[in-house]
């Protein structure tokens, strides 16, 4: 999870208006056999495995990283109780740069098999399960082979090398056994990491459209390697971001859909923490305003009529509103947040880093703690009733 920027408020508006009537037509309705919209509503409420098998260090800790970053290690009680709580879907971040054991960037073999346990725990739960390459974006194009991937030209073909030599060994770990409830992201909020617009995708701006553009190549790379690897994999669905995976990088001229074999089997992926000053921001604001509404509801409406309309899935991966001591504000954002959603035909994945407590400093950023992994309870519960009657007020 990072925190986005907007752009100039007076484009946004504007902006949502001229993207929802952007045609998407060569992008034809999913094929009826295995309906990609069926299965983002199947999903109805999803919920992030955050800080655990994304978590990472320096340090070579093997698959002992999966605690790193203080949370418990995974267990099926964990996916059961979500389940029994009316949740149709995890997401399961995985890094992956820190398991790489040689040049040729193998991945190790007991970091794919400790992956490979935690999926098999949720999918037997019967959760729509996704699962893809997390913290992996290297800090600068001048990364080391091995350290992960950077959406410039010169760092591209090290990009390639990394991405599509680790999807060749998630392509090989997950394929026939798994049917349309596995699903892989390609890539989690690629970005030119230390740019001035690392977190806000500027249209405006050079740098953007040309890492727009390198991640699109990056994303073609990954689907081609997914797709060579056969049996059920040839048909996958796959979820993909545009840049930081931020939903007007999706609705910008410059994105398009990567190209695939596979027809009909692509779902938009976005990370909405909105409106920032209420949802992340340190101390940004409290109360969740009709202002606040009114920009949401624009979003989801733009990216309803940018994709859903025109057959393409969307899924928000990842969102959330950080724990400010204002509950009853957080109730009211959740329950307008899934039900605006929801009307839109859009699921949404909450972000759960096992953050609750705001600190003695007041810091109020990051604290998106959700799920009690070890009691198998919700730290504040009436969050997901609010969810749910949202979810459930959509429908009527």
């Amino acid at each position: 999870m990072k925190r986005f920027v907007r752009s100039a408020v007076a484009a946004t508006l504007a902006a949502a208006l001229a993207v929802a009537a952007t045609s998407c037509a060569s992008t034809p309705a999913p094929a009826p056999e295995v309906d990609g919209q069926k299965i983002v509503d199947e999903m109805k409420i999803g919920w992030n495995l955050g800080n655990t098998l994304d978590a990472w260090s320096d340090d070579n800790l093997g698959i002992e990283s999966e605690t790193c970053w203080g949370q418990p290690k995974t267990t099926a009680d964990m996916f059961e109780g979500l389940k029994k709580a009316g949740f149709g879907a995890v997401r399961i971040p995985i890094t992956w740069h820190n398991h790489i054991i040689d040049g040729n960037n193998t991945v190790d073999p007991a970091w794919l098999k400790r992956c490979k346990e935690v999926v098999d725990m949720a999918i037997k739960a019967k959760l729509y399960v996704i699962i893809n390459v997390h913290h992996d974006t290297a800090p600068s194009e001048d990364f080391e082979m091995g350290r992960g991937y950077y959406p410039t030209e010169a760092a591209k073909e090290r990009s390639v090398a990394f991405l599509t030599r680790v999807w060749e060994q998630v392509a090989a770990t997950f394929n026939n056994e798994y049917d349309e409830h596995l699903i892989f992201e390609l890539l989690n909020e690629p970005r030119l990491v230390g740019h001035e617009r690392e977190w806000w995708y500027d249209a405006g701006h050079p740098d953007c459209a040309k890492a727009q553009g390198i991640v699109i190549e990056l994303e073609e790379a990954c689907i081609k390697t997914i797709r060579a690897s056969g049996g059920k994999n040839a048909d996958r669905f796959l979820m993909i971001p545009g840049y930081v995976a931020q939903p007007w990088a999706a609705m910008a001229d410059t994105f398009h859909l990567p190209a695939d074999s596979a027809k009909n089997r692509a779902i938009i992926s976005v990370h909405m923490y909105d409106p920032w000053p209420f949802a992340g921001e340190n101390p940004g604001i409290s109360k969740f305003t009709q202002e606040a509404r009114d920009g949401l509801k624009g979003t989801f409406e733009a990216l309803n009529g940018k994709f859903v309309k025109n057959g393409v899935p969307v899924v928000i991966g990842e969102c959330g509103a950080t724990n400010k001591n204002n509950l009853p504000e957080r109730e009211a954002w959740y329950r307008y947040y899934f039900e605006t959603s929801k009307k839109n035909g859009i699921t949404a994945i909450l972000w759960d880093n096992g953050s609750t407590e705001i600190p003695e400093n007041g810091d109020v950023s990051e604290h998106f703690g959700f799920y009690d992994r070890t009691a198998h309870t919700f730290f504040f519960p009436t969050l997901l009733n609010a969810a749910l009657d949202g979810i459930k007020a959509a429908k009527n």
